[in-house]
């Protein structure tokens, strides 16, 4: 696959991914809608771009040598690992609530990507959740879905 086919299947793909994000979010009140909502048309809008530069091909990324020597993956089995990982998340964060399957996926993700410092693994998943916590939960008073052990914990006492 060339690097241009590669660029034209990403920006296509990114095109639907934010028409079905559309579709998953149309249904919220407006105040809650504007932050997804613009950031959906952002990544459309972008994505429109890139996809009409790599269809034209006159972008300079397109035309130099690295283009030319350019592979998709470096390696299948993590590219694949990476996908099943993500399909995984999306089926398991009803059940354990974001902030928990959030925190376990940054670090198996990492470790799939080659990354073995386990503290490095801790530090970023619990710094990727609490950003995440401090920006919807604190910030914007958007609650998620609530965690199943916090859940357990609570109604046990």
């Amino acid at each position: 696959m060339t690097y241009r086919k590669a660029e034209i299947g990403a920006s296509a793909g990114l095109i639907l991914l934010a028409i079905f994000g559309w579709f998953q979010v149309d249904h919220l009140p407006a105040d809650a809608l504007m932050f997804p909502g613009v950031l959906l048309a952002v990544i459309a809008a972008l994505s429109v771009w890139m996809l009409l530069r790599a269809l034209r091909g006159t972008a300079p990324h397109l035309t130099n040598q690295a283009a030319a020597e350019w592979q998709f993956a470096i390696s299948r089995e993590r590219m694949l690992g990476g996908f099943a990982l993500l399909a995984g998340y999306l089926v398991i964060v009803p059940f354990l609530g974001f902030f928990t399957t959030s925190l376990i996926f940054v670090m198996l993700v990492a470790w799939v990507a080659g990354y073995r410092h386990l503290r490095n693994l801790v530090l970023t998943s619990v710094g990727f959740c609490l950003f995440v916590y401090l920006i919807f939960v604190a910030l914007f008073d958007r609650p998620l879905p609530k965690e199943l052990l916090l859940t357990l914990f609570s109604s046990a006492s």
